[in-house]
């Protein structure tokens, strides 16, 4: 099969272009004819070998966590999964025996790992899984679409349905709006009936989050986003933030809260390291979160959700498998609105 797959860490021209064996399976396994695999800020930092991921390369790595395609052949074990069908994956393959997995925060598995990490993902021809995590689909969406929904929707529902409990008649600020899980928080905050600001760092993105139903955005190259959120708030500050930013935004995102609010996060894409005035938990009486993922039952409320044509996936650009590399330069330029997808020719 033709796959873009690492043999070594380094820049986007690591990314190579050829044959690799087809994955064959098991009895408990499905094989997809990939037809679209969306790209993450995890495949970059994985063929960069930053953020704890550089671990040992023994054989080709084929990196993609977001996978779309058809079931090509079923494990003689799988059940209610026939060739031809229309699935998407849920990427994350736990243990299923761990004190997490049975108590239904399988986000939490000790044995957690991930499909397009860990182990071989989307792009490519083909590419496997366990039958758990593959999920038929209905939702007349392109495959491009259809891609651009498992790992960001999943994580984004988790954030505000799981750990925040967003409510309708709450509002929330979501960062970075243009990117793929502030662009999936921006669906299901709305889906919730919640009043939703937005932030992006051109206008732009920021149009194109309107047109999405943003009620309210700043541009935070231009404008304090703290100072602005109060302003719209009449100074009550939002009672839920949405954050995978990090370091550049924390101490302003706690000032955005109002009293009792609820700070979540699930990415560090400017930095790790931040400062916290300790008295504000407790003047404030806020709660800080941390999210990873989502577990199995939350995957098939967003699958049933896209079904329903309730969710759908918001794509950037499209490109050919063959031009991963520039695709990962598109990636770190965050010059895009939603998904990055590659297409197998």
């Amino acid at each position: 099969m033709k796959a873009t797959y690492l043999m070594q860490f380094g820049g986007p021209e690591v990314l190579q272009y050829g044959d690799l064996p087809a994955p064959s399976i098991g009895a408990g396994e499905v094989l997809i004819r990939v037809r679209a695999t969306a790209l993450n800020h995890l495949d970059v930092w994985r063929r960069s070998g930053q953020r704890g991921t550089k671990a040992a390369m023994d054989k080709p790595l084929v990196l993609g966590c977001d996978i779309a395609g058809e079931v090509a052949q079923a494990g003689a074990s799988v059940k209610g999964l026939a060739a031809g069908d229309r699935v998407i994956v849920n990427p994350g393959i736990t243990c299923g025996t761990c004190a997490y997995c049975q108590s239904a925060r399988d986000n939490m598995c000790l044995g957690y790992t991930m499909i397009g990490s860990q182990a071989d993902g989307g792009y490519a021809e083909y590419a496997k899984a366990p039958a758990e995590n593959v999920h038929k689909v209905t939702a007349a969406l392109s495959w491009a679409q259809l891609a651009a929904i498992p790992l960001t929707t999943l994580t984004a529902w988790h954030m505000l349905t799981g750990v925040a409990r967003l409510r309708p008649s709450e509002t929330v600020l979501i960062q970075a709006a243009g990117s793929g899980v502030g662009s999936s928080a921006l669906q299901i905050a709305k889906l919730i009936g919640a009043r939703a600001i937005v932030t992006a760092g051109t206008d732009e993105k920021l149009a194109r989050a309107k047109e999405q139903g943003a009620d309210e955005g700043i541009n935070y190259q231009r404008e304090d986003f703290a100072q602005r959120v109060k302003e719209m708030t009449g100074g009550a500050g939002v009672e839920v933030v949405f954050d995978h930013i990090g370091e550049a935004t924390f101490e302003k995102n706690i000032a955005s809260l109002a009293k009792g609010g609820r700070y979540v996060n699930c990415g560090v894409t400017s930095g790790h390291m931040a400062k916290l005035h300790i008295g504000q938990l407790f003047t404030k009486q806020v709660q800080l979160s941390g999210s990873f993922m989502g577990t199995k039952a939350e995957f098939r409320e967003v699958v049933s959700l896209v079904n329903r044509g309730k969710l759908t996936g918001v794509v950037g650009r499209e490109f050919a498998l063959q031009d991963a590399a520039e695709a990962h330069r598109v990636m770190e330029s965050r010059d895009f609105y939603g998904k990055l997808v590659l297409l197998p020719v």
